[in-house]
């Protein structure tokens, strides 16, 4: 009776350190499947980083090329025939100029914002900011621009403090409304409503025109399919792809798309510095 103990005892004991043996194996494996699937995504992740350089790049030369070559074309237009024009046709020349120094000075800010934050690796600085004040501004920044525009805004009633960097989302209110402005091609309003529910902001930017070409819809953010129009030299160019960083940055979320009358782009912001805090906590652990 106490050798068939022993026997039994040891067969359990054989039996619990192959289970641990297997078990370390099994752990072992399943380590080295999550490394090499964080390698992967890392590698997936840096393929896409590098995509979207190339199609910003590419953004890039197009957006600031073309102001550049109508700045020297009317200046050349201006001084080769200068005792010729007649003062309508030199002012237009001097217009033309204007605003493609102008256009090519807001390029040159968004390039400076979106440099900016990926070199702080998508680190901003947030403070408390009263949602209808920078709302205010932005339309205000956006009317000195276009002063034949029209914008319909509609805010909440109640007073809302949102955590953001205000300068940053004044740009993106700015640079959606001047794609709706450029791209809608039309003379109805574009509408700026801003709402709110549970834990967020929402933003949204609607025009009435043509919408968004159906094979632009899935590149809108990444610097690929932005020029939207060929025979408008103001395209889309880096634009969504500033938004899309900014809005990111932000911990927010940005979409764009069409409705059944022109084009619609939406974005959200957290109402409360601790979904900032919980969104850095994911990203350590």
């Amino acid at each position: 009776m106490k050798q068939a103990q022993i026997i039994i005892i040891s067969i359990v004991l054989i039996w619990a350190l192959t289970s641990i043996i297997l078990l370390r194996l099994q752990a072992k494996r399943i380590r080295g499947q999550a490394m090499q699937l964080a390698a992967d995504e890392k590698k997936l992740a840096e393929a896409e980083q590098e995509r979207l350089r190339a199609n910003l790049l590419r953004a890039i030369s197009h957006d600031l090329r073309t102001p550049l070559t109508g700045i020297i074309g009317n200046s050349l237009a201006y001084l080769e025939n200068t005792d010729y024009l007649p003062s309508d046709e030199k002012d237009e020349l001097v217009r033309n100029i204007y605003e493609d120094s102008n256009w090519l000075l807001h390029m040159v800010e968004n390039l400076l914002t979106i440099t900016h934050i990926r070199n702080q690796d998508m680190d901003i600085v947030t403070t408390e900011e009263s949602l209808e004040e920078v709302v205010a501004e932005s339309v205000q920044k956006f009317g000195s621009r276009h002063p034949d525009s029209q914008i319909n805004v509609s805010i909440p009633e109640e007073f809302l403090m949102i955590p953001m960097d205000a300068i940053l989302i004044e740009q993106v209110l700015i640079n959606l409304c001047e794609n709706a402005y450029y791209h809608s091609d039309s003379t109805e309003p574009i509408d700026l409503t801003v709402s709110h529910e549970n834990d967020k902001v929402i933003f949204t930017v609607k025009d009435y025109g043509k919408g968004i070409p159906a094979d632009k819809l899935n590149h809108l953010f990444d610097g690929a399919g932005d020029q939207i129009s060929s025979d408008i030299y103001k395209g889309m160019g880096i634009g969504l792809a500033i938004c899309k960083t900014i809005i990111t940055a932000h911990h927010g979320t940005i979409t764009g798309g069409n409705h059944d009358h022109g084009a619609v782009f939406t974005f959200t912001l957290p109402k409360n510095k601790e979904h900032y805090a919980k969104q850095d906590q994911c990203t350590l652990n």
